[in-house]
Formats: structure tokens, sequence, C-alpha cells
């Protein structure tokens, strides 16, 4: 029977997952309650008749929560300048928040301006865009042809820019030289300091408009920057110009990480990496990152690939909701639960339960309390398959819970509520719970936690703890048949997931009376982290079968985020989170609390504060320290360095993660090199520096095509020899 009022309706198909309300109508959303952020394009150069290189993106999102919203009308329109939109003047975002548009620059040089606009309402939420339609930069000489690193040198031909809005990039093999004088015929050039003795290739960009190559070379090697092992190089972009040399030796290799520290979500951000051996010109290694129309496709499957992440996410969203909307009581402002004895429960006592079902509203339920420990009262639905649980495996599985998950995560993170005064956790095994998955899926939903049940005011609330549990199906009746010993292995790691989301509604939401609930990789990141604990507590117990049985999905997820850092956001970019980020998450959690802080995992749980602020607030330092930091540690874990924050103190990540190990930099010799692309807020490619026994190699890291990268990006790089 469907009971209370109706939440969101919640779909599970294996490929897609449907949000919709209870009518099937879109979600409506209110114009003024929206806001848009640039998230690519911004700044470009194109060749005058052309079409620019990088479509227009924005991101439309809640100005409060910071959430995106899908299915929100834009409108482009050019306000300045010579050039027409490809394609339609509207268009419609999608689940990430984003929309884009192309634009063909006209045959006139000058400066372009785009605007993007919510159609309902223009004033909420507008931005504008700049773009630059040039003449492509003609070099016909560099003189003297040769000089030292340092000196200055003459450029002549055509087409240069003498306007301070339009920057001339000088490149030698990539490495940018400042530009002291310019004219539309002739530039005068600082040779950057930082080159190697060699020939290189000197070239004049306008954006990313290029003129042809001429020959130069450096004479007497420029500044050498020495590191010894373990020792930290970390820079930004600097506007493009630095850069430093690194010094070669026998079995000498240098971790190289490009990050951004942005914490804008679903943003993108260009970035180009270039090394230069000091052996001279070589054919150029080059490494291309997948385009975000290549990324968002990847993502969005293993997101859809879980029925527990979805699910799991969806009802995060809808608590989310419940507290945006002011509609959570305090516990001294909440009424006695209706039906509550206030008693511990019983063995054989009979009691009703509201579950939420997969159409948004709610079953009513009759379940029998079958076991009661010290900790949990475990009830099972009459409507359960027969032949399911035994007395011996429910006790096992209350005992798991009394012994182990209870104790361990109220000691880390906090105590939970008892608003129904009985004592007790329930664990409800209901086929509700089986049916929320789709018959053929590739994975199923095994249990959860719903914060409505501790908000006993609202429609459909249990006024009390209870967690959610799927029953042993083997004939399939419900959905894809789920023998006992699937069930029993699957629950456990699931409940202590939930438990630590138990726990943090309660102190978060019902104690301190948090506005706004935890950000998804956080949150996440914290609830992984809470079946790790229970993991370690079985290890200390010398219990390694139990401890495996909690371990098992966080090594997947870990491995899932290690094999691909370069497109994957550790602050979640696509909505639900897929394996991978989520993985991110717990990862970064991990590092955390190895990092001696015995009592982080609570103080990030028992706060207001959200996502980056609340680590940076707890943790210290800067989010860009920790990013770097962190993304070391878990490449150099268990090589020749063993102290400080570049690695897991007392965690064996590599044990951990197993053979092979996932993370895998790309591995430049001592020839040129270049690697561009773009990364997401909060992700980093690696590479792997080996300069050669004789030699040394350059790096510079900048923007798209030379130039400087966006502000709002923050690129940076970070420098670590290993050996």
């Amino acid at each position: 029977m469907i009971i209370g009022r109706c939440l969101n309706k919640f779909l599970v198909v294996p490929a897609v997952i449907v949000m919709a309300s209870c009518n099937s109508q879109p979600t409506t959303v209110t114009p003024a309650d929206l806001e848009l952020i640039i998230a690519s394009g911004d700044g470009q150069f194109g060749s005058i008749g052309t079409q620019l290189r990088n479509s227009l993106r924005v991101i439309v999102r809640a100005p409060d929560s910071g959430s995106p919203q899908e299915s929100i009308t834009v409108l482009w329109s050019i306000v300045q300048g010579d050039a027409i939109l490809v394609g339609p003047t509207t268009t419609v975002s999608d689940s990430t928040g984003s929309s884009e548009v192309d634009v063909l620059l006209g045959n006139s040089p000058g400066s372009v301006m785009i605007r993007a606009s919510v159609v309902e309402h223009p004033n909420s939420g507008t931005v504008t865009f700049e773009a630059f339609a040039v003449l492509s930069p003609i070099l016909s000489q560099v003189t003297p042809t040769s000089a030292s690193a340092g000196s200055t040198v003459t450029l002549s031909g055509s087409n240069f820019s003498s306007e301070a809005a339009i920057e001339n990039i000088v490149l030698f093999s990539g490495v940018r030289g400042r530009v002291m004088a310019s004219s539309p015929t002739s530039l005068r050039v600082e040779v950057p300091e930082c080159l190697p003795t060699r020939e290189v290739e000197v070239r004049v960009q306008l954006g990313t408009v290029s003129s042809q190559l001429q020959s130069f070379t450096v004479t007497g090697d420029g500044q050498l920057t020495t590191l010894q092992v373990g020792e930290v190089l970390n820079f930004s972009d600097d506007g493009g110009f630095e850069c430093h040399t690194l010094s070669g030796g026998s079995g000498v290799e240098y971790l190289t990480v490009v990050y951004s520290g942005s914490t804008v979500e679903a943003a993108e951000h260009p970035f180009e990496l270039t090394a230069l051996g000091s052996s001279g010109p070589s054919v150029v290694t080059t490494r291309a990152f997948p385009a975000s129309s290549e990324v968002s496709v990847e993502v969005d499957l293993n997101a859809a690939s879980d029925p527990q992440i979805a699910w799991d996410q969806h009802l995060r969203n809808l608590e989310a909701d419940l507290v945006r909307e002011g509609r959570v009581d305090r516990p001294s402002q909440v009424r006695p639960v209706v039906g509550s004895s206030g008693q511990v429960p019983v063995r054989g006592e009979v009691r009703s339960f509201s579950v939420l079902n997969v159409d948004g509203g709610f079953d009513e339920v009759t379940a029998v309390a079958r076991y009661v420990g010290s900790e949990a009262a475990i009830f099972v639905d009459q409507n359960a398959p027969y032949g399911g649980f035994t007395t011996d495996s429910l006790q096992a599985f209350a005992e798991r819970f009394d012994q182990v998950i209870h104790p361990e995560l109220t000691s880390r993170f906090g105590a939970t509520s008892d608003l129904d005064s009985n004592q007790r956790v329930v664990i409800l095994f209901t086929p509700v719970v089986n049916s929320l998955t789709p018959r053929g899926s590739s994975g199923f939903v095994g249990g959860f936690f719903f914060g409505l049940d501790l908000l006993p005011n609202e429609p459909g609330s249990n006024g009390g703890e209870v967690f959610y549990s799927l029953v042993p199906d083997p004939g399939g009746q419900f959905s894809d048949p789920q023998p006992i010993r699937q069930v029993l292995r699957a629950v456990p790691s699931i409940l202590a997931h939930e438990f630590q989301h138990m726990v943090t509604f309660n102190q978060r939401t019902l104690v301190l009376g948090a506005e706004r609930s935890e950000e998804l990789w956080l949150s996440e990141g914290l609830a992984q982290m809470a079946e790790e604990i229970v993991a370690r507590a079985y290890d200390t117990l010398g219990n390694t079968p139990s401890s495996e049985l909690f371990r098992s999905g966080t090594r997947l997820r870990a491995r899932h985020y290690l094999t691909k850092t370069d497109t994957v956001s550790t602050i979640v970019t696509t909505g639900q989170g897929s394996l991978a980020e989520r993985g991110a998450g717990f990862l970064q959690v991990l590092y955390m609390e190895d990092q001696g802080n015995d009592d982080i995992l609570a103080r990030l749980s028992q706060t207001t504060r959200t996502g980056v602020n609340n680590v940076i607030a707890e943790f210290g330092g800067t989010w860009t320290e920790l990013l770097a930091d962190w993304w070391s540690a878990m490449y150099l874990d268990g090589l020749e360095i063993t102290t400080g924050p570049l690695v897991y103190q007392d965690f064996d990540l590599r044990a951990f993660l197993g053979t092979p190990y996932p993370l895998e930099p790309a591995v430049v010799g001592p020839n040129d090199f270049s690697g561009s692309g773009r990364l997401r807020s909060s992700a980093a490619a690696y590479y792997l520096m080996v300069p050669g026994a004789e030699g040394s190699t350059t790096l510079r890291l900048g923007g798209e095509a030379g130039g400087a990268s966006l502000a709002q990006s923050d690129m940076r790089m970070w420098v670590v020899r290993v050996s």
C-alpha cells in the first residue's frame, strides 16, 4: 500500500537513471534562484573567418548549494564584434548543468563579445565571453640567430600585435619568452633563462593563431634547478613564463604532477606541458587527453552501472532538499513518535514500517522482530520469501553490528540519535529493497538509510533509526535472484557505509542544525572510510575473511580512480558520482586520516561546513597543498621516500591495492615532449621524467597553445625527485 506524501520518482534501468515527479512532470526551477558561471571557452583567439577551436560552455547552478541544474534553457547572443553563432541561439543544460555553443568569426579583426543568459529571466545569471579575431602573424627573421639564455633578441615580421588586450606569445620550442617591446612588425624578446645549450624553434602566436617556425641556437646553459631525493619543486603557471631545468644523471627520475586546484564543479581547464631535453631537437612525443565529450560519456556510464550508487545518491539528494527547505526539527522540537513504546524491542514483536519504494511513494509493511542484540533489533518483513534467514544467520549479522560496526563507528564519527527511545538501531529486511533493482541489472541495491526517518514530523517517517536491507530471494520473486549467501556477504559493508550516513545526519543536521548537506565527494569519502575502519577492527581480531568483506568495495573504487586521475575530478562533477569519483573521495579521506589526524573523521562529520571549506578548516593548509601532497603520496607510497606528507604514514597503499599497481604515470625520456589537454577541476595528470645519464630536462607549464592558463583554473605543477 502506498502512503504519505510522494517524493520524487526514481527509476533505475540498466543503462540510464531517470528522475521525475510523481505526476511525471519535470521539476520546475525558479530562474531567480539560478546563476551562470563560465566553464570553458573564454578568451579564445582565432584567425578571421574561422570557427573558434573550443565551444563556449557555461554551467547553470543553484547559487546557494552550487548544485548543477538540468533542462534549463540558455540564450546566446553576439553583443559586440563580427561573428555568428553556429547552430541555434538557445541551448539546454545537461545533467552536469552544462550548456554550450560554437562561434564562427567574421572577416574583421577585433574583439567579439558573446553573452549567455537564462531565457526565463535574463537578469538572473548573465555572463559574457570575449574572443579575438586576428590576422595570422608572420615571422620572417630572428636577429641574431644565436644567443645565450637570458639575452634579448629581435623578431621581424608582420601582423604582430601592438594592442595591450592582444598579447604576443613567443615560444622557444614551447618555452615562453618575455616580450620587452612590440610593434606590428618587430618584437624584442628575452630568451628564457632556463633553456639549455641547444637548437630551438621560435614561433609567434596571437592566442592559438601561430606563425611559421624559425630556427635559433641557445648558447650557454641557463639556470639549473637541483633537487635531492624527496625534495619538491612546486610552481604555478605564473603567466606562462616560469620554467625550470632539472639535472639528469644515472637513475635520476622526477615525478611530475600537473593539476588544477579549481573547485568549480564540471569545469574543464586547458593546459600544456613542455619538456625539452638538452641534446637538441628530436621527434616530439605527444600525449593527448580525452575531450570533454569522451570523458562525460565514460563517467556517466560508470555511474549508471551500479544501482546501489544511484539509489544512495538519490536519497542524499532528497535529504539535501529537506534540509534546504527548512523541514528539519531539532530534537527539542520533535513531537513524540506516534506508536512508539519507547522500549527495547522484544523478539516476536510485530511492527509496521513505511518503506520508500522505487516509485517515490511508501510501501507499508508489517515485520516481526526476529533477533534483538545489544545495539541492533532485526525485523523481517512478513512478505519475505519462505526459507530465507535462519536464526543463526540473523544472530551472526547482529553480532557484526553490535560488536564491531556500532562501537567502531560511533567512537570515530560520533553518536547516533535515539529519537524513538528504543535504545536500538532497527535493521529491517524487506523485499521492498529487492524491488529497487530492475531485473537484469549488473549490480543491486543491498540496503540503505534514509534521513527522513529522523524527521518524525514528516509524512512517511518511521520516527527512529532504521536501516533497510534486501532479503534472500533465491527464486527471483521480487527482482533478480538473491541467494542467502550473497545477501550475507553484501549487506555488512553497506550497513557500515549507511550507518556512517546515519551518524552524520544526526550530528550535522539534528545536533548542529546545518542548513546544507555535506557535498557528495566528502560525504561518500567519509562513508567509505567507515568501511575501512571496520575492516581494520577485524584485522586486529585476526579475522582476515571479515576484513576483506568490508574492504573489497573500497579497493575496487580506488583502483578505478587511479586509472583515470586525469579525467576524474575528486570533487565529483557527474551528479551521483561514478565508481572512480567515489574512489577518489575515499583515498583523500584515507590520506587525511593517515597523516596523524586521529580525530579528523569526527571533526569532518560534526560540523556545519561543507566540502573544501570543511577540509581546509579541519585538516589545515590550503586546498592545492593538500591535493599536491595527496597525489604525490598515491604514487610514492612504498618507494624510496618514506617520511613526510608525500607518503601514507601508516597505511600501505600499494599492498592494499595489489598488483599491477593501477597508477601508471606517462614516462617521458630524454627526448622533447609535449602534453596538452583539459583537466577537470581538482584533477591531475601524472608524468615520470627521466632526463638520461648525461642530459637534463627543462619543464614549462602553461595554458592552451603556449599561453598562460586561465586564473580560475589554478593550474599548477608539482615535481618530486624520486630517485
